[in-house]
């Protein structure tokens, strides 16, 4: 997995994860404008990553040990905590949206393929 970098006002930032590069796109740090680049390749603008800010825009799930509520991997799994084998862990889902950027700008709302998405998720997991 390679890290990612963004250009800001105080210079190159990173390596960010992709998890934290999601971080910086729905805190709206990193906009469609905003140059990037993954590893050593040249600079190019986050627009270009597909499926980033579609991405972003997807809710998070979160899974947890029903036994000690610690996080765990999605299920069939072993919680690291308490070794307890895991075939159904407790879900929670974080809905996403994509901060107003320094200029004012937003991202549309979330587009029918994320919303269908996000309805078979919560259709398959329950706590």
């Amino acid at each position: 997995m390679s890290d990612w970098f963004v250009q800001g006002a105080e210079g190159d930032l990173g390596p960010f994860r992709p998890t934290e590069l999601l971080k910086l796109v729905r805190a709206g740090k990193v906009t469609p404008e905003t140059q990037v680049r993954k590893g050593n390749s040249a600079w190019f603008e986050a627009s270009a990553v597909g499926g980033l800010f579609e991405a972003a825009m997807r809710p998070t799930i979160e899974y947890f040990c029903p036994g000690c509520g610690a996080p765990v991997r999605e299920p069939p799994c072993n919680c690291h905590q308490c070794d307890k084998e895991i075939s159904r862990a407790k879900v929670r889902i974080t809905e996403n949206t994509i901060a107003p950027s320094e200029h004012g700008t937003t991202e549309k709302p979330a587009t029918p393929s994320v919303q269908r998405w996000l309805k078979k998720v919560r259709g398959n997991r329950h706590t």
